[in-house]
């Protein structure tokens, strides 16, 4: 996604911004569509139990990889909207005409908690989204990490008895 070197015009902006929305529109209906079925499969749980078994069978199936550059496109679209509606006002340090790739390198940057040094979010809209994605970038990783460490009471002993 960082070699993507098209130029963006105001108009082409635009027109990436509402396309993008669509394609994630039309990707989450997929998602619902197939853990509405999965859940139909888990007949013997109760309905929030499936819903939610459903849910994470179908995240684990399209994979970690693919989750962090949904992520990472849906901040881009984010951010291209930003300066779509505010070009001089939104970000300082980029081109007239900036790449669809300075708008991912400036996601990605930001979901690890390390702004870029050279793009700059300058209006109130482009600071607010920089800072929601960082919020949700580390609560994401800490939810990853926390994923490796059983937190229930006294599992360890539980384990060595049997």
């Amino acid at each position: 996604m960082g070699m993507l070197s098209p130029r963006l015009s105001r108009t082409g902006a635009g027109i990436t911004f509402f396309v993008g929305v669509g394609v994630f529109a039309l990707a989450a209906s997929f998602f619902v569509g197939a853990t509405r079925r999965l859940a139909e499969r888990f007949g013997l749980l109760s309905d929030a139990h499936a819903a939610a078994d459903a849910v994470l069978v179908t995240l684990r199936w399209i994979g970690l990889p693919l989750l962090g550059l949904a992520f990472f496109l849906a901040w881009t679209l984010v951010y291209i909207g930003l300066w779509w509606s505010h070009p001089h006002a939104a970000f300082t340090g980029l081109a007239a005409a900036p790449r669809f790739a300075d708008f991912f390198y400036y996601a990605v940057s930001t979901a690890f908690i390390s702004p870029p040094g050279d793009i700059f979010a300058h209006s109130r809209g482009a600071r607010s989204a920089t800072m929601i994605e960082m919020l949700t970038g580390f609560g994401l990783l800490a939810t990853y990490l926390s994923s490796f460490v059983d937190w229930r009471p006294g599992a360890a002993k539980d384990e060595q008895s049997t």
